[in-house]
């Protein structure tokens, strides 16, 4: 079962028969998960590094951290983002690849699960997860893919969701490119055999999300005001923005109720 498209909604009834979308492309933190960023940002760092601490002094990891995840976001090579950082962790500290591997697991399978209070549940996000499910509709996690797959379906379950219920989830171990850049999108519709007008993508990122409308993917930003929308997406005219409420009617999961007030 597909979605409405949004040029079909404006005077449309109830009746009307569901046309055109096939795949909804979900950002995962603060759109699927709440996020609780200033704490992320400052506990997510000293996990790495504590991942790392028997290999180099959390200091010295700390300052190459964000030289290694800048290379990894703007990866143009033919290693996956997840091989790209393990080569780049092993060149600057001097390690076996092998053993910035394993590191590179602690830091998703121990490390990370203790950061289970930066992240809360999205009722509303779970609601629509659910209902888009239970019409048949695709769901693909479309997440920054800096880290391995373990993070992605960890969050996913501290959001209360089954990881199951999306076809695809991005990560480290499967992208060559990373938000916000549009190669992110192109290699997501290529590996999903999608074309962009069957897709819509959601989130709560102006900078990293509404690329997607660059190539031709409809794009809704919960929480976000459209002066936030950089010019070269907004320009499209395929991103909007609103609360839950408005991304429900935008699907064409409930139409806006007629009145003339």
């Amino acid at each position: 079962m597909a979605l409405l498209l949004p040029h079909e909604r404006g005077s449309v009834r109830a009746k009307h028969p569901m046309t055109g979308y096939r795949t909804v492309l979900w950002d995962l933190d603060g759109t699927l998960v709440g996020l609780h960023q200033r704490t992320f940002k400052v506990l997510m760092p000293l996990g790495a590094a504590r991942a790392f601490r028997d290999v180099v002094p959390p200091h010295r990891f700390l300052r190459m951290l964000n030289g290694v995840l800048g290379a990894v976001r703007a990866n143009d090579t033919e290693y996956t983002n997840t091989d790209l950082m393990i080569r780049l962790l092993a060149e600057r500290m001097g390690i076996e690849q092998s053993l910035a591997a394993r590191r590179l697991h602690r830091l998703a399978e121990v490390d990370f699960p203790r950061l289970r209070r930066c992240f809360s549940a999205q009722p509303e996000a779970v609601d629509m997860v659910n209902l888009l499910h239970a019409k048949d509709i695709t769901q693909v996690v479309a997440t920054n893919p800096l880290w391995p797959l373990s993070t992605v379906t960890t969050r996913l379950r501290w959001g209360g969701y089954a990881p199951e219920i999306f076809t695809f989830h991005t990560s480290g171990e499967n992208m060559r490119s990373a938000k916000p850049r549009i190669e992110f999108y192109r290699e997501l519709l290529d590996r999903l055999g999608a074309e962009p007008g069957e897709c819509v993508m959601i989130g709560n990122d102006a900078a990293k999300d509404a690329p997607a409308a660059r190539i031709g993917i409809p794009v809704f930003l919960v929480g976000v005001s459209e002066s936030a929308v950089p010019p070269n997406c907004a320009q499209t005219g395929l991103v909007r923005t609103g609360d839950w409420r408005r991304l429900r009617t935008w699907l064409g999961i409930e139409e806006e109720s007629c009145s003339s007030s």
